[in-house]
């Protein structure tokens, strides 16, 4: 009874869009704090591929857990994905959106340009142009975005599992597996 008025006090059509950007502002806010940091240390050891290097640390260590922390809350929130990949993509519409947003509007606010890692980013961009070629340098982006965005995915494939398994019942079965048959055996199923 009790979750039925809290899915009536936020519908899912709200929770969702407000959990995706409070989350992505989170991580912008504090994106600054490692990646810029890193960016410094990294650049005159890898040159040219300190960009690729940092971003794909960085897609493992905050976009994959990122995404997952938001489909779990969702899952949890609002029921089991029927998409969780689906739901991990939108998250990360969102995300990139608000990123390239803070990127575009840097040069109007010391906080954006802050968010944007201004000081930072643009001279790991021109060294990986510069180093490895422009149709190089666009490759090597392009493949790391599909990397992240496919990452992303598989991170909320996990978490739908992993907070679907929080929300069913003990000795229920897995809603993939054959019916009749039980899965996912625990203590209490003896």
């Amino acid at each position: 009874m009790e979750k039925n008025v809290v899915r009536r006090a936020v519908p899912e059509k709200v929770g969702k869009p407000l959990l995706a950007v409070a989350l992505s502002i989170a991580a912008i806010a504090a994106a600054p704090l490692v990646m810029g940091p890193s960016y410094a240390a990294l650049q005159p050891r890898l040159g040219a591929f300190t960009l690729i290097v940092v971003e794909v640390v960085y897609a493992l260590f905050i976009d994959f857990p990122l995404t997952a922390a938001y489909v779990a809350v969702v899952s949890l929130w609002f029921g089991r994905r029927r998409n969780p990949a689906r739901s991990a993509v939108g998250f990360v519409a969102v995300f990139f959106g608000l990123i390239l947003l803070c990127i575009v509007l840097a040069p109007t606010s010391d906080l954006l340009a802050y968010w944007a890692l201004a000081d930072t980013f643009p001279t790991a961009g021109a060294e990986l142009v510069s180093g490895l070629g422009l149709p190089t340098a666009a490759m090597l982006v392009g493949a790391f975005v599909v990397f992240d965005v496919l990452l992303c995915a598989t991170g909320g494939v996990t978490a739908d599992v992993l907070a679907g398994g929080l929300r069913r019942p003990v000795g229920e079965p897995h809603p993939g597996a054959a019916p009749g048959r039980r899965t996912g055996a625990s203590i209490g199923d003896r």
